[in-house]
């Protein structure tokens, strides 16, 4: 069997962001600890996966601020996927685990809003066939619903997703409703790892990266 690409493009979990009490600055689990990495490795031999991920990242919304080098727009993951993709061609299959970033009180994004806001990244993979002066087809692809967050005992991160938690429990089921309409593989993590289980009840426990990843492997071992 030919080896497959797999590119992963995510969020702050996908980057392996520890909770911490305080809030942030935080630093990131190690390579093999992060959920990709848990993949990549049950995954073993015929496979070779790289990882995108990027904290504060959202669907298709720039960041409301910037952020030192990193500029307001870089957030956008509908924005900056064509460049990503382009990068690692020729890719296989593309993982997007996106969408806890659009809970944002700011954003009054409702589930089914962030749901059809996913799809709308995967309709941006499928229009990435070509690249930069060569050609490849575009990924098949693979939407992840992220962990639903928990209660935030830090004041900034509870205002900042105010109202996030009941939105973030529903959007597993309203991505999967609006990824079956278009013929888009879905995965719903929070069946398999519960609420987020860090310190800051925004962020998956290494122990959640680890399920997460072993589980993830299976379903693209199915695709």
């Amino acid at each position: 069997m030919a080896e497959k690409k797999i590119l992963v493009y995510g969020d702050s979990n996908t980057w392996g962001w520890i909770g911490v009490e305080e809030a942030f600055p935080s630093t990131r689990y190690a390579d093999n600890e992060r959920w990709a990495g848990v993949m990549a490795e049950e995954l073993g031999g015929g496979y070779r996966v790289a990882v995108d991920g990027l904290t504060a990242r959202a669907t298709n919304l720039d960041e409301s601020m910037d952020w030192n080098a990193i500029k307001a727009d870089m957030f956008n993951g509908a924005k900056t996927l064509p460049a990503a993709i382009a990068r690692e061609m020729p890719v296989d299959l593309l993982v997007i685990a996106l969408g806890t970033n659009d809970l944002k009180a700011e954003t009054n994004r409702s589930a089914e809003d962030i749901a059809d806001a996913i799809i709308e990244v995967a309709k941006v993979a499928q229009g990435c066939a070509g690249g930069v002066a060569y050609h490849y087809d575009a990924p098949k692809v693979l939407v992840v619903s992220p962990a639903p967050v928990s209660v935030m005992p830090h004041p900034d991160f509870a205002a900042m997703f105010e109202g996030g938690k009941a939105k973030s429990e529903a959007l597993g089921a309203a991505l999967k409703t609006a990824a079956d309409k278009v013929g888009i593989a879905s995965f719903n993590a929070g069946a398999v790892v519960g609420n987020a289980e860090g310190t800051d009840g925004l962020h998956m426990s290494k122990q959640q990266h680890a399920q997460l990843g072993k589980a993830i492997a299976e379903a693209v071992r199915a695709l």
